[in-house]
C-alpha cells in the first residue's frame, strides 16, 4: 500500500509539472505599442518603471481582449551604461497590462521587433523597414534582430525568458525615443490570475 501511495503521490508531482509546462509554453499574441517615455542607457535605472501604448486591440490566448490604448507597464531588470565608449545594454520585463477600465491584468510580453517611432502606423504596410507584427508567436520563438531597423542598437529576446527582452549597442549609450514603436507578443501570465471582462 505504501508503494501504491509513494507512486500515486509521484504521478501526481509529474502532471503537476507537465500542467506548469503546459501552461508556461502557450503561443503570444503580437501587437505593435509605442514607447510612451524616452529610454536612454546612460541614465536608465534598475527598476525604473517603463511603459508602452498599445496601438491596435489584441486578444489573449485566455481571451481577454486588450484595446487600443491599454498600457503595458514593466521595469528595467538589468542596465550596462557605455563606459568609454564601450557596449552599453537595457534589459526590460513587462509584467502588467493596464485595462481601460482600471483593472490591470498579469501578462507575460516578449519583444520582437522594434523600429523608430517616425515611420508611423502606416508604415507597416508600406514602408519594408517596419514588418508586419506577428498575429501569433511560437513559445520557442527567439528574436535577434541585428541593429539596422534602429541605429546601432540590436535586439535579443526569447519567449521562454522571464524578461521581455535586451537592447543593446556595442559602441556607446543609446536612446530609444518616446513613440519608438515595440512590436510585443503577449500571453496571460502563467502563475498569474486573469481578469474576468475587460473592456
Amino acid at each position: 500500500m505504501r508503494f501504491s501511495l509513494r507512486n500515486l503521490s509521484m504521478s501526481l508531482a509529474v502532471a503537476s509539472l507537465l500542467s506548469a509546462g503546459a501552461a508556461s509554453a502557450q503561443s503570444l499574441a503580437g501587437v505593435n505599442t509605442r514607447l510612451v517615455s524616452p529610454l536612454n542607457s546612460q541614465t536608465a535605472t534598475e527598476g525604473q518603471t517603463v511603459t508602452v501604448k498599445l496601438d491596435g486591440a489584441v486578444k489573449t490566448a485566455d481571451g481577454v481582449k486588450l484595446t487600443r490604448g491599454t498600457e503595458l507597464v514593466g521595469k528595467i531588470t538589468s542596465v550596462k551604461p557605455s563606459q568609454n565608449g564601450g557596449p552599453a545594454s537595457v534589459t526590460l520585463t513587462f509584467t502588467t497590462a493596464e485595462l481601460k477600465s482600471g483593472k490591470h491584468l498579469p501578462v507575460k510580453a516578449t519583444l520582437l521587433a522594434a523600429y523608430p517611432g517616425d515611420q508611423g502606423i502606416e508604415a507597416q504596410y508600406s514602408n519594408s523597414t517596419m514588418n508586419a507584427v506577428a498575429r501569433t508567436v511560437s513559445a520557442a520563438q527567439t528574436i535577434d534582430q541585428e541593429p539596422g531597423a534602429l541605429p546601432g542598437v540590436a535586439l535579443k529576446s526569447a519567449v521562454e525568458a522571464p524578461e521581455s527582452g535586451t537592447f543593446s549597442k556595442t559602441d556607446g549609450n543609446f536612446k530609444l525615443a518616446a513613440g519608438t514603436f515595440l512590436q510585443v507578443g503577449i500571453a496571460p501570465a502563467a502563475n498569474g490570475g486573469s481578469t474576468s471582462a475587460a473592456e
